[in-house]
């Protein structure tokens, strides 16, 4: 079942996306907990149709259990209901294989770093 590579107990986990400033191009924050532990937590903007993700990061002891899938799944879904025309993960290092490999998962394409060797955007086209 799309966007979850394992099973997650749907009924335990408590998510929030919430906008603010202008309505064109507001900022965002997005919280996700399982059983009222705080697990991962993204903030981001809206800028001219993309949706940019600045900051994603889960609390380690919940890594590699589907969350950061169903948040970036959750959080494309929300891109698109806003008729967002691309979806950016900005920053990314590529040391940090797991979240490069997540991303590609859902279609993101490395942009060029800004810096030889440096982190990378990723984008997906909606």
């Amino acid at each position: 079942m799309w966007p979850f590579s394992k099973k997650l107990d749907q009924n335990r986990i408590d998510m929030h996306l919430h906008y603010w400033g202008v309505a064109d191009e507001p900022a965002w924050t997005f919280k996700l907990a399982v059983g009222g532990h705080e697990v991962l937590e993204s903030v981001g903007l809206v800028r001219n149709g993309d949706f940019r993700v600045s900051n994603i990061v889960t609390v380690p002891t919940w890594r590699r259990q589907g969350y950061g899938t169903l948040a970036v799944g959750t959080l494309i879904a929300a891109a698109r209901a806003r008729g967002c025309g691309s979806f950016t993960l900005e920053n990314v290092s590529p040391k940090n294989v797991e979240a490069v490999n997540l991303y590609r998962r859902h279609g993101a394409a490395v942009l060029p770093p800004v810096e030889a060797g440096g982190h990378s955007d990723h984008r997906i086209a909606l």
